[in-house]
This record gives C-alpha cells, sequence and structure tokens, in this order.
C-alpha cells in the first residue's frame, strides 16, 4: 500500500508540473504527448506493485509450446478413438443361437408325446382324392389338390387304463412330418375331429379310437414302400420308422 501511494504521488507531480503556470487550466496536449504520460505513469505504477503479474503472453512462446505438444497430443487422441471404436465394436457383435433340436433315439410316439395310459399303433395308410370316404356327418371331407394325392396315415389310440381318459395331444404343439419314399411332407392342419396332431376327446376304459396325419403326394405315386414319420416339439425331435 506505501509503494502504491507513492507511485500516485508521483502521477500527481508529474500532472502538478504539467499544469504548472497555467493557473487552473490544463494545458492543451498533443495526443502524443498525452499517450506519454498515460503510459509512463502505468509503468510506474506497477513498478510499484509485487501483486501485479502481467496477463499478456507472448506469442512465439505459445506457437512454440503448442508444436512441442502437438505430436504427443495428436497420438494420444488417435489411441483415445481407437479404444473407443474397439469398444463401440464390441457392443456390436451379434451373437447367434446355434442352439438345434435335440434328436431322441429309440423312442415311442406315446414317450415323446409323454402320453400316460395311451397306446398308439399304425395301423396302415391309404391313398385316395378324399378322406374320408363315408359321408359322415360328424367328419370334415378333405379333397386333394390338382396333380396330387391324399396319403393317409391311420393310428389307433387305446385307453390302456381301468378309468375314463382324458386325451389331449393338441396341448403339446407337436408338428409331423412324413417322409414317403423319400419325399417329405409336413402333415396337414386339418379340420377332421379325428386329426392325431389337434385330438381331444375322451376314451371309455379298454376302448380306443382311430386317428389320422394326412399329407399330400403326387398323384403318380400309388403306393408306399417306406414311411417314415419325424416328431417335432419345442426341444425335441424324433423319427420313428412305420413298416
Amino acid at each position: 500500500m506505501k509503494k502504491n501511494k507513492i507511485a500516485c504521488g508521483v502521477i500527481a507531480l508529474l500532472l502538478t508540473g504539467l499544469t504548472a503556470g497555467c493557473g487552473n487550466q490544463i494545458p492543451e496536449l498533443s495526443e502524443q504527448e498525452h499517450d506519454l504520460v498515460v503510459e509512463y505513469a502505468a509503468d510506474v505504477v506497477l513498478e510499484h506493485d509485487k501483486n501485479y503479474q502481467s496477463k499478456l503472453v507472448d506469442l512465439s512462446q505459445v506457437h512454440e509450446i503448442v508444436h512441442e505438444a502437438a505430436p504427443e497430443d495428436i497420438a494420444e487422441d488417435e489411441n483415445t478413438e481407437s479404444a473407443n471404436e474397439d469398444e463401440t465394436g464390441a457392443d456390436d457383435v451379434t451373437v447367434t443361437d446355434n442352439t438345434q433340436e435335440a434328436e431322441v433315439q429309440n423312442v415311442t410316439m406315446e414317450d415323446f408325446l409323454k402320453l400316460e395310459n395311451v397306446k398308439l399303433t399304425y395301423t396302415g395308410y391309404e391313398i385316395d382324392d378324399f378322406y374320408p370316404r363315408q359321408g359322415d356327418a360328424l367328419y370334415f371331407i378333405m379333397e386333394a389338390t390338382e396333380g396330387s394325392k391324399l396319403l393317409v396315415l391311420k393310428f389307433l389310440a387305446e385307453n390302456t387304463s381301468g378309468s375314463e381318459l382324458n386325451l389331449d395331444i393338441a396341448k403339446t404343439e407337436t408338428r409331423f412330418r412324413i417322409a414317403a419314399d423319400g419325399i417329405e411332407k409336413n402333415a396337414l392342419t386339418t379340420m377332421l375331429l379325428n386329426d392325431l396332431a389337434y385330438y381331444q376327446g375322451t376314451i371309455a376304459p379298454g376302448e380306443s379310437v382311430e386317428l389320422a396325419l394326412v399329407c399330400e403326394i403326387p398323384e403318380e405315386q400309388t403306393e408306399v414302400s417306406n414311411l417314415e414319420l419325424t416328431m417335432r416339439s419345442v426341444d425335441d425331435s424324433a423319427t420313428i420308422s412305420l413298416d
């Protein structure tokens, strides 16, 4: 504070000197003279103020610092970007589920369908243009499309228990595929009341009902020597021979 007061005194003396001999009138100064006075006064104040630190920066020093730091900074930025890209790439990895159905070996239809107190027996097949042939009002009649015939696989579902059995194969959601002499066809979804895949009914003790699976084959195929049936559930699959 003391040195600041001294500096202020110096400025006051300068101004006094400039005004001496002119009474109370401030002499007119040229612009150059005015600038010199202001600059000198400012320098005097700053020289006596230890707490002042110049905020001006030498631009040549700035350019030198930038030039020296730039290569390292650029390399660091590139490494950071590469790391970020690697992380992003890791997030974008697509996981493919290669899980497949488990093939069940040496299984019966009853075991695969998880049926209790029921025996399913394959009884044969027929090839026709219509199914069923008899005009039973309880059945929906199917007709083969042009150039095809219906291949009907027949089964007996027998109640082996001593009480009435509620048989519900539809709830198993099993899909069936038929291979006839190497020609594979999916079993058709039908409105037949005895469609094995969607059967729901009651069977009395010791009684049996005829169920069927139907697919289409070429019309020139009049007989079949080799039959296989593939069953597929959500988790498993199994193939059985119907010879």
